[in-house]
């Protein structure tokens, strides 16, 4: 339960408002140095998206192989289709800060991480000051004990919320944005105590709940190590 100062005195439903759902694909995991394929940004409100926004940018840097297995993005198809990188990014930037809304985004800390790299390198401002939700977060505080290999990714984590989703359209940015704002919602109708929070101190909240999740599984590697080196 969020402390008194932290309780939302419109009793939990801050998000009728709205919040604005978001996703990338990229070129890899690295912000300092991939790129931005597509993005999309999804606004919810009152429980359900209103609109969407998607973004196609035209990279003048090659789209790795393995990247294309993911999102079915081309070299040919980024140069044809997509639009200049620093007008995509000044979109996307101006998009966010207009809405003011809270960014939910499934493993936020990649993707507002990415944005903000890609921001940064074109002199864009970044995303700073905006409250930033994840579900998958929030997933791993709430339901904390997931049997399974691989049981904490988007499909499988939305499965277990009773959410469908359409294969074809999986790796799509609008549609794993939009899945994941109905993952926030079915999360907040299943813990209650969410609902206590305002935007900024849920996300406030969620950022310690990372750290510690990391330490956590920082600890529990050292511990592995330790036993196979006993065996050895």
């Amino acid at each position: 339960m969020a402390a008194m100062s932290d309780v939302n005195p419109s009793g939990g439903w801050w998000v009728d408002p709205g919040f604005v759902a978001f996703d990338t694909e990229t070129t890899g995991t690295d912000p300092g140095k991939d790129r931005i394929v597509t993005a999309a940004l999804v606004h919810f409100r009152h429980g359900a998206p209103v609109s969407t926004r998607e973004w196609l940018i035209r990279l003048d840097i090659p789209i790795p192989a393995a990247s294309t297995e993911v999102h079915g993005i081309t070299d040919e198809h980024s140069r044809l289709h997509g639009i200049d990188e620093s007008a995509a990014l000044t979109e996307i930037h101006d998009h966010i800060v207009t809405l003011g809304l809270p960014i939910v985004a499934f493993n936020a800390t990649f993707d507002v991480a990415m944005l903000n790299a890609n921001l940064a390198r074109l002199r864009i401002p970044t995303i700073d000051n905006t409250p930033v939700l994840c579900p998958y977060v929030i997933d791993k505080q709430f339901d904390k004990y997931v049997k399974g290999s691989n049981q904490r990714r988007l499909m499988p984590t939305i499965q277990r919320y009773g959410l469908a989703f359409d294969d074809g359209d999986w790796h799509g940015a609008a549609a794993d944005a939009t899945i994941t704002g109905r993952l926030f919602l079915a999360q907040l109708d299943k813990y209650d105590s969410l609902g206590d929070y305002t935007p900024e101190s849920l996300s406030a909240n969620t950022a310690a709940w990372r750290d510690q999740q990391e330490a956590e599984f920082q600890a529990w590697l050292a511990r592995k190590r330790a036993e196979e080196f006993g065996r050895t």
